[in-house]
């Protein structure tokens, strides 16, 4: 039997249980230490207190628009390198905002306690980590991280079996993003904005999962890729390849939730000597942020495939850059350096955004 077919018959199987897993008993709230990505339990249980009431509407009201959205899982996901209308791309897209509506359902249960959200979150936690196979493209796959930190919220609930499924997912998701050599992708993509997504996906999946050594080789990598990534005076290597400050936050935002992971561990990966470009990068891209400075986006961009969406008419990829694309990269940074608060709220970050980081 092809490997292809295989792939197929599992995705199959685990869409025919989907339906059978909501008729299971309620599991009870797990009381040991658990791992987890970013949220531990104890804070997952504060954080409706921590939360401003008006921020618990927002994500109240965005996610019961959707708790009822059904699962569109798939074989797989790909998004990069196509345009709208390309390759099945806005069936990606779906997929895609599933991993998304997990940590979205998730938050609003912690938010309500109402259990349709959790109901939502648990069934695209568990759809995507028993059948999908990643590919390791980590343009396409870097929400699953939103997976994961949905999970986060809700694993407390979860049965013992449950959670070993999603682990197991996150142990084949840290060895593949993790790996050395990279799986997917060309020689530039070990310096540019892909690897920041792998190293953010890889390190997520790696705390998940426990285990020491996966967690340490997220560390090594993020130490090595910060420096080879942010150039002398803070300026992004994106910056340099695409001309675009969108690729340069594209970069910076999973660099910092990666080091927000590890500060959520105990660990201090941004103040380590070999990140500290990180902290310039951010000081360098802060007059763009506060509308100081402006930049036409993709102008000198030496990548071909920039010029075909700019062709293409598509948004974002001519004139200025608008600095709300900074707001979730300053919401990060002021969980490291609080001078940024007052920016990141100036640009208006997502109530998602400020439920899960902003405190």
């Amino acid at each position: 039997m092809s490997a292809h077919l295989i792939r197929r018959r599992t995705l199959l199987a685990g869409l025919l249980a989907l339906p059978l897993a909501g008729l299971r008993a309620a599991p009870r709230p797990h009381d040991g230490p658990l791992a987890f990505a970013l949220t531990s339990a104890a804070r997952a249980r504060t954080l409706k207190a921590q939360v401003a009431p008006a921020i618990a509407e927002q994500v109240l009201k965005a996610a019961r628009k959707d708790a009822a959205r059904p699962v569109h899982l798939m074989a797989e996901v790909r998004t990069g390198g196509l345009l709208k209308g390309e390759g099945g791309r806005e069936t990606s897209q779906q997929a895609q905002e599933d991993w998304r509506q997990a940590r979205l359902q998730a938050l609003a249960w912690r938010m309500s306690g109402e259990m349709a959200h959790f109901e939502a979150a648990r069934q695209l936690l568990l759809a995507w980590s028993g059948s999908y196979q990643p590919s390791f493209s980590p343009v396409d796959e870097t929400e699953l991280a939103s997976l994961l930190m949905g999970f986060d919220l809700v694993q407390e609930r979860l049965n013992g079996v449950e959670r070993e499924q999603v682990q197991a997912f996150c142990r084949t998701l840290a060895n593949g993003y993790l790996n050395d050599p990279i799986k997917v992708g060309g020689p530039s993509t070990a310096r540019n904005n892909w690897h920041s997504h792998r190293i953010k996906i890889g390190t997520a999946a790696a705390y998940v999962t426990g285990d020491a050594l996966l967690i340490a080789r997220a560390k090594e990598r993020f130490l090595a890729h910060v420096p080879r990534n942010i150039g002398a005076g803070g300026v992004p290597f994106d910056f340099e390849q695409r001309d675009a400050l969108h690729y340069t936050t594209y970069s910076l935002e999973p660099l910092l939730t990666t080091a927000l992971m590890a500060q959520a561990h105990g660990d201090d990966w941004y103040g380590a000597p070999e990140a500290k470009r990180l902290a310039e990068a951010l000081a360098w891209l802060s007059p763009y942020a506060q509308g100081k400075k402006t930049h036409e986006e993709f102008a000198k961009s030496a990548v071909p495939f920039d010029r075909k969406r700019v062709a293409a008419g598509e948004k974002g990829f001519t004139g200025n850059w608008e600095p709300k694309g900074a707001a979730n990269v300053y919401l990060l940074a002021a969980r490291f350096d609080p001078a940024y608060l007052s920016l990141a709220l100036e640009l208006r970050p997502p109530a998602w955004a400020l439920a899960l980081y902003g405190n």
